[in-house]
């Protein structure tokens, strides 16, 4: 009988807690209509780990999805346990920023960004990944792919035309 070489993607309790804290920021600042967490909460939350100067990052990033986004990018409450593949690509892209694989995060955001986006994008993912380094909180580079952002990086040359975060 025949084994899937299919890894499945970790979903949030098992993973690192730099990867934790990217994504409950993330997730807290693209929903950010909600009451809980508030934009203090989320300061705080980064001054506490040392990364506080990262939140003008986040906050660009999402910015440039709002605004530039071709694809729509899937991202959970801040609460919710289980990862989308957008989630995972986001992390690979901060992992990559680290490590000062430029072209590898630049290709992730073209998933969901037009290529002058993904430009945009590179030079707050690389200061937030150089902020979240510094203060040793070291993203792994997991190298997994999934079925569906396969799918999606075969899509990413049709063009939308959507202006919303989605």
């Amino acid at each position: 009988m025949h084994q899937s070489t299919h890894t499945r993607p970790l979903d949030l309790p098992a993973l690192s807690a730099a990867e934790r804290l990217f994504i409950w920021g993330f997730r807290a600042k693209a929903r950010r209509g909600g009451a809980v967490p508030t934009a203090a909460d989320i300061k705080e939350v980064y001054d506490h780990f040392r990364v506080g100067d990262a939140v003008p990052s986040l906050e660009s990033i999402i910015e440039i999805f709002a605004c530039t986004a071709h694809t729509a990018i899937e991202v959970h409450c801040p609460t919710c346990p289980r990862m989308s593949d957008s989630e995972h690509g986001l992390l690979r892209a901060i992992a990559a920023a680290q490590q000062e694989r430029i072209e590898v995060a630049r290709e992730q955001f073209e998933c969901w960004l037009p290529p002058v986006g993904a430009d945009w994008a590179l030079a707050p993912v690389q200061g937030l990944a150089t902020i979240f380094r510094m203060a040793g909180l070291i993203l792994p580079d997991r190298q997994v792919r999934s079925f569906d952002q396969d799918r999606m990086m075969a899509m990413k040359t049709w063009l939308v035309g959507s202006p919303t975060l989605h």
